[in-house]
């Protein structure tokens, strides 16, 4: 499997497998790494409202594909922008924009407590997903291994 860039669009293509899941997992794929691509979403956390597809069958998408992938360093790509849905959390609202600040950058007058501990609940949950993830995926690249 591998991406090539066709007119501005990304695709996922594998020459040994015609499984029909295999085929829409890539087109499911490329959607969401287009989606990516045109909302620059780096330091950001987001509403998974504003997903292409739902995180869990995006999710589904990428095990299928990253099982499926043969060769190493497109299996790697495919983890590292499958662990980019930890960035989508259920219910956030607006979008978080992550900016590290030294304690003397920080505003004097804070947010409010309610606010930070919402931040707070929404960052561990976000590590909580990734550490998840990880291990989803780490799975199917064994089970691509196999």
């Amino acid at each position: 499997m591998r991406l090539t860039q066709n007119a501005e669009r990304l695709y996922v293509l594998d020459n040994d497998a015609a499984d029909e899941n295999v085929v829409r997992a890539t087109y499911l794929i490329d959607e969401f790494l287009m989606y990516l691509k045109e909302n620059g979403v780096a330091n950001e956390l987001i509403d998974e409202l504003e997903l292409p597809k739902p995180k869990g069958i995006l999710v589904e998408a990428f095990r299928i594909a990253i099982a499926a992938e043969r060769d190493p360093q497109m299996r790697s790509l495919l983890v590292k922008a499958a662990l980019a849905l930890a960035k989508f959390r259920p219910g956030l609202g607006n979008r978080v924009r992550l900016v590290a600040v030294t304690p003397e950058g920080r505003p004097e007058k804070c947010r409010s407590r309610s606010f930070e501990r919402r931040i707070k609940q929404v960052l561990i949950a976000t590590a909580t997903d990734h550490l998840r993830l990880t291990d989803l995926f780490q799975r199917a690249v064994v089970q691509s291994l196999n």
